[in-house]
């Protein structure tokens, strides 16, 4: 049961029900969630192998995040303070409860993770063969706008199935378990395929591009110069491409290109709203929108309408506009703390890996997850509105915080480290 983590289960069922539009089923995916948290809060304190040294250090940290929660619930089950502080309390729950798991944990809780992607895609398909509608990506936004709109707002559902499929996509190759790699290879189909069909670029281009550079990160450790440089050329002749394409030579250039440069724009207006007095440069406005939206009022929105753009389109810009001086440096404090764990991860790989997909280890999944994170607050306010995002961008950037033991050199022709 330790090896199967039953009560990871919560975490699909509870996204899955979030989906549907209806105020229950909404509130029963977010108490499932709640349990789910305070339950991961007090698994280290029961199980009989941590030490009472050990014990006594999670104590305090366990009983002070675990009461945070529990006075919490019913703002959180109710949706009281969506736009309010504990957005950032889940993101605290996510990263401390990520941080307990062991390389060993990692791995049932991701194909746990991964199983939500099942549980929308077969959301997604009730509702079409209810409807009477073509099974065709295009549908997926007429459905999502009738009965699916449970996670506020198409661009929060695409963040959500772009994390889910990153996470079925790791599961798939860190899981040795043949039925384990099958789910985990049809969350991240059925997933990615939900990515296309929302609209959402960023959802769309996150996952492959993340995936494709944590690989070559990785892959790219002890190898020739040539190869290296084989691999940077390449690597920058699609990146051009595909900007060529995206701006200038594709059907939809011009829209991308105006889309783009307003999102720029709204990011760089949030951002100056730390510098119109009244104390923002260092508190910024506070939790609410109005200010912000009066201030960028000459900013259309997606469609079109002004003083209604609702988010900076970028995270640093979003927290600048937000909490002034400090949010950014709250920012900034999780980002090196990330930073020097994968930093950490990456200088315990001693040896070349092979180029196949057996050479995939946990520290390229912690690369990966953290870098579709990172593209995605650049372009939108990740965390925004959306309770289980919150949850799993904390989550999910904690693989950074999980220690891996150094190995010894091997050649490419050895078996890989073994992720668990």
């Amino acid at each position: 049961m330790s090896q199967i983590r039953p009560v990871d289960a919560l975490l699909p069922i509870s996204i899955t029900l979030h989906t549907i539009k209806d105020k229950s089923p909404r509130e029963v995916s977010l108490g499932l969630l709640v349990i789910w948290l305070a339950w991961r809060l007090l698994i280290p304190l029961l199980k009989d192998k941590h030490s009472e040294a050990l014990r006594s250090k999670l104590l305090p940290q366990l009983a002070l995040f675990l009461g945070l929660l529990l006075v919490n619930a019913r703002v959180i089950i109710q949706r009281d303070d969506i736009r309010g502080p504990t957005q950032f309390l889940l993101i605290a729950l996510g990263v401390m409860v990520g941080s307990l798991l062991s390389q060993r944990a990692w791995k049932p809780t991701l194909a746990w993770i991964s199983l939500a992607n099942l549980g929308i895609l077969t959301l997604f398909l009730h509702e079409a063969t209810s409807a009477e509608l073509p099974l065709v990506l295009g549908s997926i936004k007429t459905i999502f706008s009738t009965t699916l709109d449970g996670h506020q707002g198409i661009n929060r559902l695409a963040t959500l199935l772009m994390i889910l499929t990153m996470t079925s996509w790791y599961s798939y190759l860190l899981n040795r378990d043949f039925v384990i790699k099958g789910l985990g290879l049809i969350g991240t189909v059925s997933g990615y395929l939900l990515c296309i069909g929302s609209g959402s670029r960023m959802a769309t281009v996150a996952f492959p591009l993340s995936a494709l550079l944590a690989w070559l990160v990785m892959r790219l450790k002890g190898r020739s110069k040539k190869f290296f440089a084989i691999s940077l050329t390449i690597t920058a002749g699609m990146v051009s491409l595909i900007g060529l394409w995206w701006f200038m030579i594709g059907p939809r250039s011009t829209i991308n290109l105006g889309s783009d440069s307003h999102r720029l724009e709204a990011a760089l207006c949030w951002l100056s709203a730390m510098f119109t007095g009244h104390n923002r440069f260092l508190y910024g406005v506070g939790f609410n929108n109005e200010k912000l939206n009066l201030i960028c009022h000459h900013i259309p929105n997606f469609k079109g309408s002004l003083g209604s753009i609702g988010h900076a389109h970028n995270t640093f810009a979003q927290i600048g506009g937000h909490h002034g001086l400090l949010g950014i440096i709250a920012l900034l404090i999780l980002l090196i703390v990330v930073v020097q764990g994968l930093l950490r991860q990456q200088a315990s790989v001693q040896r070349v890996l092979p180029l196949g997909p057996k050479g995939t280890t946990f520290v390229e999944m912690a690369l990966g997850l953290n870098l579709a994170l990172a593209f995605n607050a650049l372009a939108t306010t990740i965390h925004h509105r959306n309770q289980f995002n919150q949850v799993l961008i904390g989550l999910l950037a904690a693989t950074a915080l999980c220690a891996i033991r150094p190995a010894a050199a091997k050649s490419v022709n050895d078996s890989p480290e073994s992720p668990s």
